[in-house]
């Protein structure tokens, strides 16, 4: 079965992925324990949480594979809004870059 070109597997490793690169991120901005970036390390993990559990949806075909990758698209969204409000630097940039391509490929 395909999700909008892409395969089951491909679809499940690519939130895997973007959950990685948010998790690293969030953990990073922890370590630098600014309270400017709470809202953007929440949103991150929130995000990660999301993306972790439709690519497990999505991997084990479960029923509510839908239901979890629209929750992923809306948290990888609210992550991406986060981060454009506290300003992009590069690794942001490139977290956003994939929170972006997860979302797209959500829907």
């Amino acid at each position: 079965s395909q999700v909008q070109g892409t395969s089951r597997s491909e679809l499940a490793a690519r939130l895997h992925r973007c959950a990685r690169v948010c998790e690293d991120v969030a953990s990073a901005y922890v370590e630098r324990d600014d309270v400017h970036d709470r809202e953007v390390v929440s949103a991150l993990l929130l995000a990660t949480a999301g993306l972790d559990t439709a690519g497990r949806a999505v991997d084990e075909r479960g029923r509510a594979a839908g239901t979890a990758l629209m929750i992923a698209a809306t948290l990888a969204r609210a992550a991406i809004e986060a981060a454009e409000r506290r300003g992009l630097d590069p690794r942001l940039a490139r977290c956003v870059a994939e929170l972006r391509a997860a979302a797209e490929v959500c829907v």
